[in-house]
Parts: structure tokens; C-alpha cells; sequence
């Protein structure tokens, strides 16, 4: 990674409730699969579009025997949601709390979102910049 903060987001060509168990193709904002890297922790992120719930995983930390890479990340995606990936990408930010550098990281790729950064050091990419938390608990 050549910068400190690394956000893998793959999206998805679906819209879902997870409290529900309801899927569909998206209409305006889908779901996604990510991953934030970061020095001091890795996280996976889910979010379900219709009822804006999130999941969030805590997947490394300095002190893990393997922690995950980018690429890998993304090439776990792909095994695990690759029939209903539409895109993935890979962000890097210096800074997740300089919001004039992470506008400019999202318009660069063409994103219209906004990164959100968690009092826990997690961030995701919000699609549609709608209020995303966690409804419902894995099954």
C-alpha cells in the first residue's frame, strides 16, 4: 500500500434488506462490499441500500499473522459477490479527515459519495450519502 489509508469498494448491481431478506436490481444506489485498510486496523463493510443497514467487521490489526492486502480483498470480492459486482475500485487516501483531499480522491473516480469516517477509525464510501447503521445482526 503506498498510502496510509486504502478503501477497496466494490459495487454491486443489487439493492437489498437484509432484515428483510429482499434483493433486487438497484435502481439509483446499490450495495457494496468494502474493505478499509488503515495502520492501526483492517475492516469489511456491507452495506444494503434499501433500508441503508451496514455491517462492519473488524478483520486485522497490526498484530495479525496475515493481514489482508487490497488485492486480495478484491479478489475476494469477486469469488464471493463476482455475479452481481458491476465495479471495483481502489482509493487511497492520505487523510480520510482532510475532507478537501478525500473530495478530490472520490471526484477523481467519479464518485458523487461521501467517504464517512467512524469514531473507531473505520471508513466507508457512502453512494448515495444517505444515513447508514447498523439494523440487523448477521445470522
Amino acid at each position: 500500500m503506498s498510502a496510509p489509508f486504502v478503501l477497496v469498494v466494490a459495487f454491486l448491481s443489487i439493492e437489498s434488506s437484509y432484515s428483510a431478506d429482499l434483493e433486487r436490481p438497484a435502481r439509483d444506489v446499490p450495495d457494496t462490499v468494502q474493505f478499509w485498510f488503515s495502520p492501526d486496523a483492517d475492516w469489511r463493510i456491507k452495506t444494503f441500500a434499501i433500508d441503508h443497514d451496514i455491517h462492519v467487521y473488524k478483520i486485522g490489526t497490526p498484530t495479525t499473522p496475515h493481514r489482508l492486502t487490497p488485492a486480495e480483498a478484491a479478489a475476494n470480492t469477486r469469488k464471493h459477490y463476482g455475479d452481481v459486482v458491476s465495479n471495483i475500485l481502489v482509493l487511497e487516501f492520505t487523510d480520510p479527515k482532510d475532507a478537501a483531499a478525500v473530495t478530490q480522491v472520490l471526484r477523481s473516480h467519479k464518485l458523487q459519495g461521501t467517504l464517512e469516517v467512524g469514531s473507531s477509525g473505520v471508513a466507508f464510501y457512502n453512494p448515495g450519502s444517505g444515513q447508514y447503521r447498523t439494523q440487523s445482526a448477521p445470522k
